[in-house]
């Protein structure tokens, strides 16, 4: 017990000791910072030591890591992004599109009462000063409109026949002639002065068009000369390969009399018409009564890129009712276009125009955000991409993004068919049009209100 003792009491002393000690330091330790902080502060030189570079190499890779992966991880997000809708949702069909006429006007009921202007419903409104806004609020994809205020700032507004004989004369330009009736129109191929000689003649029976759609998108001054339209601005066309662009427009120089056929334009697009002298007069017809119209299926435009054909067989300024009984039913919207004036067609309303007295103009076409998918339609219809295989993002991109993506799906036979197409027409033109198999010479015959012009020429 004694032993146990005493080495209890020895822990004892020697905690107690250690207890002091520690106080002690403690207490040396307080007195000695006290003394330092009443002392001037003293700067002492140390010398800096050396040491060795230390790589962090787990910081290195992540650094590595970060610098490589991070752009790649963005640049492929979008495909990143198609790649999940894929696993998602099943490829994207392109479904048989309508035009959904009936909304696109009661969408414009709606919006005419944002503005002051007295809209018309049943005639054709000329407007100038029209905004953007109100243009695609009211009219865009919904309603044909005249503009006033346009044509008159184009270049193409001062030509004059002596402007056009000086510095293209000679060159060939393409025609329809019509010695009957409208359905026995013949297409001609002749030099720009042998026309005008006669441009001022024509009558009911007799008479010449000029529709050729290369002549002014070859020669870059007169295009340049027909101007831009603030309303026209976003054309998609342009998105598409050259090869296949529709060509732009179209120059159309009539006799007195003549007249265009009864269509909806190809694509089914939104037309325009620019009268630079002269005047028209046109029909309209409201979407709807496409089954009054006697419009044969199946027929092609022969673009560059196919699409198919609307033209009725039906004259409206020639009517036969004995044939196209129908036509009796048909609702028209009439409006007489003046010079400096452009008229502005929707997709879907069929038109004929008719020249009262030689008329110069020109045509156009356009694509946009309201149209696009009209278009796009007439596309496949006519079997130029398939309907079905499509990204099932495809929906939920923007116009132009459809159409782009479209475009780059169309096969190379076709970008070289569509060139083949322009090269082969500019050829028929410049060899005098389509030879038929036994060439025949045209010849006009003399009468009171037509002088004699002929011309070798082949027609087809």
């Amino acid at each position: 017990m004694l032993p146990l003792l005493a080495v209890l009491q020895g822990i004892m002393r020697n905690v107690k000791r250690h207890k002091t000690k520690t106080e002690t330091e403690e207490n040396d330790k307080n007195k000695e910072e006290k003394k330092k902080a009443e002392r001037p502060s003293v700067r002492r030189k140390v010398k800096r030591q050396k040491h060795e570079p230390h790589i962090h190499w787990d910081r290195l890779c992540l650094l590595v890591f970060t610098v490589v992966n991070v752009p790649l991880l963005a640049w492929n997000w979008k495909h990143l992004k198609q790649k999940y809708l894929e696993y998602m949702e099943p490829e994207y069909e392109f479904k048989t599109f309508s035009f959904d006429h009936l909304s696109a006007l009661s969408q414009r009921e709606m919006n005419m009462k944002k503005y002051a202007y007295n809209y018309s419903t049943t005639h054709i409104d000329k407007r100038a000063n029209l905004s953007r806004q109100e243009f695609t609020d009211v009219y865009d994809g919904a309603w044909p409109v005249i503009i006033t205020d346009v044509v008159p700032k184009w270049g193409a507004y001062h030509w004059s026949k002596q402007f056009l004989l000086k510095y293209y004369g000679k060159d060939r330009i393409t025609m329809k002639a019509v010695d009957g009736r409208l359905d026995n129109a013949e297409s001609l191929a002749l030099p720009l002065e042998l026309y005008f000689k006669h441009a001022h003649e024509g009558t009911f029976r007799r008479w010449t068009y000029v529709e050729d759609e290369l002549f002014i998108p070859t020669r870059p001054q007169l295009r340049r000369d027909v101007g831009d339209c603030e309303y026209l601005k976003e054309d998609y066309f342009q998105l598409f390969p050259e090869e296949v662009r529709p060509w732009n427009a179209m120059l159309l120089w009539g006799t007195p009399h003549s007249r265009s056929s009864l269509h909806i334009d190809p694509y089914n697009w939104t037309g325009t018409n620019a009268v630079i002298k002269g005047r028209k007069q046109w029909k309209l017809i409201p979407p709807g009564q496409d089954h009054l119209l006697y419009v044969k299926e199946g027929k092609m435009s022969g673009f560059p890129l196919e699409c198919h054909k609307y033209n009725s067989p039906v004259d409206l300024y020639d009517l036969d009712l004995n044939t196209y009984p129908l036509v009796s039913q048909l609702v028209t919207i009439e409006v007489d276009q003046l010079p400096g004036e452009l008229l502005i067609i929707p997709p879907g309303w069929f038109h004929q125009a008719y020249n009262p007295e030689e008329t110069l103009a020109v045509s156009s076409q356009v694509m946009n955000s309201v149209n696009y998918r009209v278009v796009l339609e007439e596309i496949l219809k006519a079997g130029n991409v398939p309907r079905t295989g499509w990204n099932p993002s495809l929906p939920y991109s923007s116009p132009q993004e459809q159409v782009q993506e479209v475009m780059s799906r169309l096969p190379k036979q076709l970008l070289k068919r569509g060139q083949a197409v322009t090269d082969d027409m500019q050829d028929q033109i410049q060899n005098g049009m389509k030879k038929k198999p036994r060439q025949q010479k045209r010849k006009w015959k003399k009468s009171s209100t037509w002088s004699q012009w002929s011309s070798d020429t082949s027609s087809g």
